[in-house]
Formats: structure tokens, C-alpha cells, sequence
């Protein structure tokens, strides 16, 4: 068993383990009745049954939403909150989150908005919401306009992560969550294309969550340095839109790395040695870099994300493996960078 603790607004304990048996001590601590178990479909077969039996003596209720990005949305988080109200649900009662990025996103999110806020227990199921978006408090639902572009910050109050979960991970999903393990090792030398290769175990997941943490606790609120979790992400998330998310988020934040890349070397005038180091590290998602859609399309996108401030864009650049930076970039000269390398 590995453990981290996430000093923040609400200081909580990351408990990486495996086996569902540690859910029952997080119930008794933070839950003083029901639980509402908020979970998809897929992971609904898999592990529902195993984790309702760690919290016999709780009064449960399961709520169970379509699997994909498209649940992501304010029917679904209406439905949700309503659900709450239905069943009683007080503020001394508990959401728990059981499952990946999507139901993570939704379940924070109808948290924090119902009563004001009840009590969150991550229990992600996927490698992608192991290493990253159960962490750090960001919570959100899709709008036809874009990604992440209705949430809130709300820490969850302990996140409880099985290990053996990631075993029966499809190799998709296994490469989804890759896609943000990738990120991890561009941003900080703590995490290592050895490591990676080893393959998913809890250490890998320690590593990745140490850095995260470091960087939420200088940054809860994404005023200046936890913007450099966003690596990635700018084009990564408008190619996800444009795609209309049939493409995963992993697969597009990897195809975002190979573009922060290119506009890196722009920027920076990196040698041919350094980005070729970089892109070593991209070697291991076996992914396809290219972006599918023509840098026109792309900086449309770019130019409604919430990172936009004008026609300017917050983007995170490398000047070399563990040393990101966020830079002001104009949305036409990101154009100019993108339609340079891939065409357009």
C-alpha cells in the first residue's frame, strides 16, 4: 500500500492499494448515512457488486449512467442532483465516485453543486483517472460548445485507488490513460519511459500523483503553475471536440503533446537533439500524432476554450523533458505554427 496526502483547501489521503477492502474505513469516516454509488454501465458489471459488498451497513443507492464522454453533460447532472433530493440525501451523506474521467467529472461535479456540497470519495477504476483527473479538484460537465466548460474546484475528501482494477483494462483504455502518464513524464523526470515500460503498477501511478500533487498544492485554483498540467491539453481537447469525442482523451492529449512539441521547437529554437528526446518519450503510446483536422478548424476550437483570454491562448511549451513553460501565444500565430508542421 502506497499513500500521498494532497495539502490543499481540504487536505485528503490518496490510498493506492489493491482490493475494495479499505472502501469500508473511508465510508465510516467520512459518511454519516447514505451513499449515493454513482457509477457507468461498464464498470457498473465489473466492480458495483465487489464494493456494495465493502459497504454492507451503509444505505446505498446506485446510480448508473451510460459509459463514454457523452454522459458528460447537464441532462445527466440534473438527473443526478434530482436523484439526491429524491432519495433524502443531507449534507452529513456521501457521493462516491466509481469509475473513470467521465464518471469522476460528473460525480465531483453533482457533489459539489448539490446542498452546496456533500462529501466526495474518488474511487477511480481507469488508469487515466488514477494518475490525473481524480486529483486535484477539477470537476465538470461538457457543453455543446465545448469541453470542461461548466464546473467547479472541489477536492474530494479522500480518493481511494485499487490497483487491480487496471488488470482488466482493455488495451484502449489502457492507452487512454497513457496518454496522461506521457504528459507526467515531459513535465517532471520523476516519471520515466522506464517506468512506463515496466507497465501500470502502483508505483507508476505514486509517481505520476507526486507530481500532480506538488503542483496542486503550489496551485489549487489554476492561477498561474497548474497550468502546466494543461501540457497537452489546448490542442488535445480541440481535437477531442472536433472529433465529437469519438476519438479517447488519452489518444487526443497525446496527439496535443506531439503539437506542444513542434510549437516548442518554434518558440524555443530547440535543437534537433531535445525534441528528439521528447519525442522518444511519445514513442511509448503507440498512438497516431497526426491531428486529423486542419489548423483553420484547430484554432477555431482553441479560440472558445476556457484557456482563451482574447485572441490570445494560454499554451504550455517544453524547453526541454521537466522544464514547462506557460506562455501567451497569439491564436493566428499558433495557427501559422500548426498549418507550418502538419499541413494544413
Amino acid at each position: 500500500m502506497l499513500k500521498l496526502n494532497v495539502n490543499v483547501s481540504r487536505s485528503y489521503d490518496i490510498t493506492i492499494t489493491k482490493g475494495f477492502s479499505g472502501l469500508s474505513a473511508a465510508a465510516e469516516k467520512f459518511c454519516g448515512g447514505k451513499i449515493a454509488l454513482i457509477t457507468d454501465e461498464n464498470v457498473d458489471k465489473l466492480f458495483s457488486d465487489d464494493v456494495l459488498n465493502e459497504l454492507k451497513g451503509f444505505e446505498v443507492v446506485k446510480f448508473v449512467i451510460e459509459a463514454g464522454e457523452k454522459s458528460k453533460n447537464g441532462e445527466n447532472f440534473l438527473s443526478l442532483v434530482n436523484g439526491l433530493a429524491e432519495h433524502g440525501f443531507q449534507r452529513r451523506d456521501a457521493v462516491f465516485a466509481l469509475g473513470g474521467g467521465v464518471v469522476g467529472d460528473l460525480a465531483g461535479f453533482t457533489a459539489s453543486a448539490y446542498m452546496r456540497g456533500i462529501t466526495l470519495v474518488a474511487v477511480p477504476t481507469s488508469l487515466l483517472a488514477a494518475v490525473d483527473s481524480s486529483v486535484g479538484g477539477k470537476t465538470a460537465i461538457d457543453l455543446p460548445a465545448g469541453k470542461n466548460l461548466c464546473g467547479s474546484f472541489y477536492q474530494p475528501f479522500a480518493v481511494y485507488i485499487n490497483a487491480d482494477c487496471f488488470r482488466t483494462l482493455p488495451q484502449k483504455e489502457k492507452k487512454n490513460g497513457l496518454g496522461e502518464v506521457v504528459k507526467y513524464a515531459l513535465l517532471d523526470r520523476r516519471v520515466t519511459l522506464e517506468s512506463m515500460l515496466e507497465g501500470f503498477d502502483e508505483q507508476l501511478v505514486y509517481d505520476c500523483l507526486s507530481v500532480k500533487r506538488d503542483v496542486v498544492q503550489a496551485d489549487e485554483f489554476e492561477g498561474g503553475k497548474r497550468m502546466i498540467l494543461n501540457l497537452g491539453h489546448t490542442v488535445g481537447h480541440a481535437v477531442e471536440k472536433l472529433a465529437d469525442y469519438t476519438l479517447s482523451h488519452g489518444e487526443c492529449v497525446a496527439k496535443g503533446l506531439a503539437a506542444a512539441i513542434a510549437v516548442s521547437k518554434k518558440l524555443y529554437g530547440l535543437s534537433g537533439s531535445e525534441v528528439e528526446k521528447m519525442r522518444k518519450v511519445l514513442t511509448v503510446c503507440d498512438f497516431d500524432l497526426s491531428l486529423g483536422f486542419g489548423a483553420d478548424e484547430i484554432s477555431d476550437c482553441i479560440s472558445r476554450d476556457k484557456k482563451s483570454e482574447g485572441d490570445e491562448v494560454n499554451f504550455v511549451a517544453l524547453k526541454g523533458i521537466g522544464e514547462p513553460r506557460i506562455e501567451k501565444i497569439k491564436i493566428k500565430e499558433l495557427r501559422k505554427i500548426l498549418s507550418e508542421y502538419y499541413g494544413n
